[in-house]
């Protein structure tokens, strides 16, 4: 059997343990410690936070600090959560109380969730007896992304549901609530007219490391026989032990729901991505003056994708909203290529600079015309390399900035965005080359933000970014295709902590992309810019 003892203390843990001390002894029988000699006893988990001292509990996640509160608990010799065991303090061991730092599965600690043999359970050894205790170590906050089933869902189909971390499921059940009447309030019991869900089959319960999140999760798929619903609408709720999660539910096909779109200008041949839900039947997607029919974009089987193969720009002035259709219903997300963000396409619509070396300009072939070219074959240590360099003109005029962003909109939420194609070693762990941004107002001196580089050995060329060079809003920046890079206006002093109306009075009177590398590695820049415009991503 696998066990995680943690073998030194922090301040944190430190504190906390004299704080839970004095709050035990203030809430126990006795006022000292006893010599032992008594059968131990757990009665009960308390928090270390003062806040919740008084309330007692059963379930904690990992990395929790806790109080095991009970009796005859001196010379305590070894604590074991889910039979591992489990570092404390013997001297802040009393009488009455132990304090416990859960382990986390980062070092090791397994969850009840992911081996069955392990037991939910508290156990304290000490020189005279053994005391047990039932308590949970819970996974992380459950979440459905998903239901994937035949319309109209009838009792005995099939239904699958996709999520992350649908483990130590308590209670499943189907409500005639609607989803939006929870969403937003604190979910403590949920009413309505329930119909249970007898049994669940786990079909995946995948439990990784995150790379991006640096945190354990699992992915999760379960399948179930339908029951017999007696409502069209309502909600799937999963009372899973670390939380309560929920999903809209339709006998019929509901009203499809967009999460995100990949680009909200894609270049021509770049594929757009629609993620939602309920994509089923996806009757047209329109945006502007087009409208694609079925034949000419797919929806993934799990009816949570629509792809498109963007091959047609809308019409100037024909509006800036997509919008998918079904029979369920239409769903619109905004600012779909919005004419009005744009700084330039690099087709005459602002000036060149005209600065060496500068980068060069090649016909697409396509209707999106030209884009802009950083290549350099193999680029060594230098401080001033190839450049996008535009200006709106040479009459001083700033850029025309969209109205169609909120004036209220933070610097934080305010983007400028490109359309990139990298065939370049950014990003590979060894080429520390980069982009260096400049933004300047209308009468004020440039305003230049750099990724920032942290050496951990300049000799060796050992380094880490802040950030991902050219990355997109996920941070990722993807190889060989197009993608909507993007940074916030808020890394340049001129825009920084000003709302969107104060960045428009500001103004901006040029822009420079520019290829960097100040150490001594060589590589490969090969980057194609297009579209560069000023968006609003609103905070979720």
């Amino acid at each position: 059997m696998k066990k995680n003892i943690i073998r030194r203390m922090g301040w944190t843990l430190l504190f906390a343990a004299v704080l839970c001390s004095q709050m035990t002894l203030l809430t126990s029988c006795k006022d000292s410690d006893s010599d032992g000699g008594g059968t131990p006893l757990i009665t009960g988990v308390r928090s270390c936070d003062p806040a919740k001292a008084d309330s007692l509990f059963t379930k904690a996640g990992p990395g929790q600090v806790i109080a095991i509160i009970g009796q005859n608990l001196n010379s305590a010799l070894k604590v074991y959560i889910n039979d591992q065991e489990a570092y404390f303090n013997p001297t802040m061991n009393t009488d009455h109380s132990i304090v416990v730092n859960i382990p986390t599965e980062a070092k090791g600690f397994v969850l009840t969730a992911f081996d069955s043999s392990l037991k939910d359970e508290i156990r304290v050894e000490t020189t005279h007896g053994t005391a047990t205790y039932k308590f949970k170590i819970t996974a992380p906050y459950p979440s459905i992304s998903r239901i994937q089933a035949k319309y109209p869902r009838n009792a005995g189909d099939e239904i699958n549901v996709f999520g992350k971390n649908l483990v130590d499921i308590e209670k499943a059940y189907f409500t005639d609530i609607l989803a939006e009447e929870l969403d937003g309030i604190e979910l403590k019991e949920i009413g309505g007219t329930h119909v249970d869900i007898p049994a669940i089959e786990t079909v995946l319960k995948d439990h990784h490391l995150n790379s991006l999140t640096n945190a354990y999760e699992t992915t999760s798929q379960l399948k179930f026989q339908m029951p017999n619903v007696p409502y069209d609408t309502g909600t799937l709720v999963l009372e899973c032990a670390s939380g309560i999660t929920y999903i809209p539910y339709y006998r019929v096909p509901g009203k499809p729901v967009i999460f995100m779109v990949s680009s909200d200008m894609p270049q021509i041949g770049e594929t757009l991505v629609i993620t939602g839900r309920e994509f089923v039947q996806v009757e047209s997607v329109k945006y502007g003056d087009v409208t694609l029919t079925p034949e000419q974009f797919t929806v993934s089987a799990s009816e949570d994708s629509i792809y498109v193969d963007f091959a047609q720009k809308p019409t100037v002035g024909s509006g800036n909203q997509l919008t998918v259709t079904t029979p369920g219903g239409t769903v619109t997300s905004d600012r779909f290529y919005d004419h009005t963000t744009i700084l330039t396409t690099f087709d005459g619509d602002a000036t060149d600079n005209g600065w060496g070396p500068n980068c060069s300009f090649v016909n697409s072939g396509t209707a999106d015309g030209q884009y802009a070219w950083i290549n350099v074959e193999s680029e060594g240590q230098q401080w001033w390399g190839q450049m996008v360099y535009f200006r709106k003109d040479w009459n001083g005029n700033s850029f025309a900035l969209s109205d169609n962003i909120p004036d209220t909109a933070t610097a934080d939420e305010v983007y400028f965005a490109v359309n990139v194609f990298s065939e370049s070693d950014y990003n590979n762990g060894s080429f520390w080359g980069y982009i260096r941004y400049m933004f300047q107002p209308i009468g004020d001196a440039e305003n230049q933000y750099d990724i920032q580089v942290a050496w951990e050995s300049y000799e060796d060329q050992i380094a880490q970014f802040e950030g991902t060079v050219l990355g997109d809003v996920n941070g990722q920046a993807p190889t060989g295709r197009w993608y909507r890079h993007v940074l916030p206006l808020s890394k340049f002093n001129c825009y920084k902590g000003k709302t969107y109306a104060e960045i428009k009075n500001v103004g901006l009177n040029q822009f420079r992309l520019q290829s960097i590398n100040q150490s001594t590695t060589r590589g490969k820049v090969d980057v194609k810019f297009d579209n560069a415009r000023v968006i609003y991503i609103p905070k979720d």
